[in-house]
């Protein structure tokens, strides 16, 4: 696959599961508030990693991500169906880290910020 059909795929791919979680969570999966940050999707289309970045206490952040892995063979047959795909590369759900270290750089650099200003 090129590379500008595989970026079309994964930008399809992120659209799609953000909406199904979306649809999920009105039924009370146990999925809490999460955002799909993006995917990498292999070559071969066999595996499609979506990186998550759940938004909740310790504890439901990892209720969210057991719940998301226990449904993903029901999203991958649900955006299968709706993207018309021949062949569903197997899904897998990892945290993203990266927004909570961007809130945690910001948080830092605003206190270095505020211990530098020079006294009035």
């Amino acid at each position: 696959m090129n590379d500008i059909r595989q970026k079309k795929l994964e930008s399809a791919l992120v659209r799609e599961m953000a909406l199904t979680i979306q649809k999920r969570k009105a039924k009370a999966d146990g999925i809490g508030l999460v955002s799909v940050t993006r995917v990498e999707l292999r070559p071969d289309l066999s595996e499609a990693v979506f990186f998550v970045s759940p938004f909740g206490s310790d504890e439901e952040n990892r209720d969210t991500m057991q719940a998301l892995r226990r449904l993903a063979g029901q999203f991958q047959s649900q955006i299968s169906r709706d993207l018309h795909l021949r062949s569903t590369p197997h899904f897998v759900f990892r945290v993203d880290t990266s927004i909570k270290e961007g809130d945690r750089i910001l948080d830092l650099m605003e206190r270095t910020s505020k211990d530098k200003k020079p006294p009035e």
